[in-house]
């Protein structure tokens, strides 16, 4: 069964359409990868932002804000979040791509 997209989904790929916002959203990929990585195990667990909060000593709104993206939370954070959630997250660092023009991206 084909799953209807979201209110924001659409409005997503709606805007990815356009080439300058293509650019900058996947300049934020692996930050928004992680988040929704983060949303899903949640959602998996069953545990509200609320639950989450109190297990690893935050407040709700710190969790919300950090789930919308709103805010660059510090490593510290991921981590606390990621573990709450037996989570491990794995940061390396690479050479960037080169594009298809031959320019770095």
């Amino acid at each position: 069964m084909a799953k209807n997209p979201t209110d924001f989904e659409q409005f997503e790929a709606d805007l990815l359409q356009r080439p300058r916002i293509r650019k900058e959203y996947e300049a934020l990929q692996p930050k928004y990868d992680l988040i929704r990585a983060l949303i899903k195990r949640r959602k998996r667990l069953r545990i509200s932002q609320a639950q989450l909060a109190r297990m690893i000593g935050t407040q709700q709104p710190a969790i919300s804000r950090l789930e919308a993206g709103d805010y660059n939370a510090t490593l510290d954070t991921l981590f606390k979040v990621a573990d709450g959630l037996g989570l491990d997250v794995c940061l390396r660092a690479r050479r960037k791509k080169e594009s298809r023009e031959g320019v770095r991206s």
